[in-house]
């Protein structure tokens, strides 16, 4: 009895740890400092600008800064905050999250989908490099907060598209490895791609379960970091091999070879050998904020 009541408080323990890993805090306003490291001067004033914008433009600027990740990424705590507490409008999706986590040295500035061609990723690079990192690494976090937020805030407020041209050069200039990271996550879009191809000619299962996971996961990754570059090249090429895919499996080699059956003579759906799913969560609360959802992109350091 003794060692079901120990095996017992192990369990629940354990789950208690995990629902507490799971947990989020609740926004108190627009500058929400868990950690502590603001003074009552800095957060009056960021919570004055904040509120500026919002009135003059409807888009949110939420501050956070957090005494741990909780085993998390900071690109996945930003995600999952940003989304709990609903930053910026729901239908334009024009909230940004600045996220501060100054035990663990990092920094990310998350940004919707409806600010993205104000505030796109080289930009958001720029101003984590310019205005927070170097404050930061002087352990002048208010400094480093006040200054970063105050330009975005100014950006922001303008409201201004960026041409191309610009666009060009903040990409130029952010230090994300763009022309490693592209090519070397489309290799897995190609094989995904492909596979989901002569998964639908064939009208097998299993290679379109395979190739939506294996070319799904890195395109997820290649929005989270580049939105608009995989937009424009990664997401092309999927289709073209989808296509290419779609097209061999016509051919009677690829299509018995998908075909469970012998010959493949049969029309109906087959899973080819075996099966794939996956799952996703998240979490809600509620906030002061409008209801926006992440997913614009954004930039993340570390000090």
């Amino acid at each position: 009895m003794t060692r079901r009541r120990a095996v017992l408080a192990a369990w629940l323990l354990a789950a208690g740890v995990g629902l507490a890993q799971g947990t989020l805090p609740k926004s108190t306003g627009y500058v929400n400092d868990f950690a502590a490291i603001l003074d009552p001067q800095t957060r009056a004033a960021l919570e004055q600008r904040l509120k500026q914008v919002e009135t003059r433009t409807s888009s949110e600027i939420a501050v956070a800064t957090v005494t741990s990740l909780d085993g998390m990424s900071i690109e996945e705590y930003a995600n999952r905050l940003f989304k709990a507490w609903g930053v910026g409008q729901e239908k334009t999706d024009n909230g940004v999250l600045i996220l501060v986590a100054p035990n663990d040295r990092e920094m990310r500035i998350e940004v919707g989908y409806g600010l993205e061609g104000v505030l796109p990723d080289g930009l958001a690079g720029e101003i984590r490099d310019a205005q927070f990192l170097p404050r930061f690494r002087d352990n002048d976090y208010a400094a480093g907060i006040r200054d970063g937020v105050g330009r975005i805030a100014d950006i922001v407020e303008k409201n201004q598209v960026l041409t191309p041209e610009e666009l060009a050069r903040f990409n130029q200039s952010n230090d994300a490895p763009v022309f490693v990271l592209i090519p070397f996550l489309g290799i897995f879009v190609a094989i995904g791609a492909f596979m989901v191809g002569l998964g639908l000619r064939t009208k097998a299962a299993f290679p379109i379960l395979f190739g939506g996971l294996f070319s799904g996961l890195p395109l997820l990754m290649a929005f989270l970091v580049m939105f608009t570059l995989a937009l424009m090249t990664l997401v092309p090429f999927w289709l073209v091999m989808a296509v290419m895919g779609y097209r061999l499996g016509g051919r009677p080699k690829w299509r018995d070879s998908f075909r469970s059956g012998k010959g493949g003579g049969g029309s109906g759906w087959v899973m080819g050998g075996g099966s794939g799913g996956s799952s996703s969560g998240g979490s809600s609360g509620g906030s002061s904020f409008g209801g926006g959802s992440s997913g614009g992109g954004g930039a993340s350091g570390r000090w």
